[in-house]
């Protein structure tokens, strides 16, 4: 089973609007621990402005940013990715884009956001996954039919093949004691 964009993304976002200033922004930011916000205009999603937009476009040229507009500093257009899509679908458009960024949309509506870093925090599980897969050398893995799987009833442990007895769903060892 492929992990899908709408797994990992972040839902929701935080938004401002095309004219107000980038010192309210970056107060929007700090408070919320967030790195980027979405541009909103007319509740459409025009642009994003990020942190680094900020420091490369306002910080680093010398301007106020109580008055420069999120308009004059924001990304623009949105790259959008829908929830049901593939994590590495999402991968590559980043790459294909160099961004860190993607709006995740669903029936022309902002649902959410995956970043890098979403991508990123699975990552390691994804590994571990495969790993231990390759080492348990199953080329089946499913209960015979009419076999019952689950906890044991009387020591508590995961069994492929439990067994009702008087009312009690029990493992081939508690059956037997």
């Amino acid at each position: 089973m492929e992990l899908s964009v709408g797994d990992v993304m972040t839902r929701g976002v935080i938004y401002v609007l095309p004219g107000e200033s980038i010192n309210r922004v970056a107060e929007i930011m700090r408070k919320n621990d967030i790195d980027s916000v979405i541009v909103m205009d007319k509740g459409k999603g025009v642009g994003m402005v990020t942190d680094t937009d900020i420091i490369v476009k306002v910080v680093a040229e010398g301007k106020n940013p109580g008055t420069v507009a999120v308009r004059d500093i924001m990304t623009s257009p949105l790259l959008m990715i829908t929830p049901e899509k593939d994590i590495d679908e999402a991968t590559n458009l980043m790459k294909e884009n160099d961004v860190k960024r993607l709006v995740v949309t669903q029936d022309n509506n902002i649902v959410g956001i995956i970043t890098v870093f979403d991508l990123i925090s699975v990552e390691p599980a994804i590994h571990t996954l495969i790993k231990e897969h390759s080492e348990w050398n199953i080329t089946d893995i499913s209960s015979p039919a009419g076999t019952i799987s689950g906890i044991c009833e009387g020591c508590g442990n995961y069994s492929e093949n439990l067994m009702n007895l008087n009312g009690r769903l029990l493992c081939e060892d508690c059956i037997k004691e």
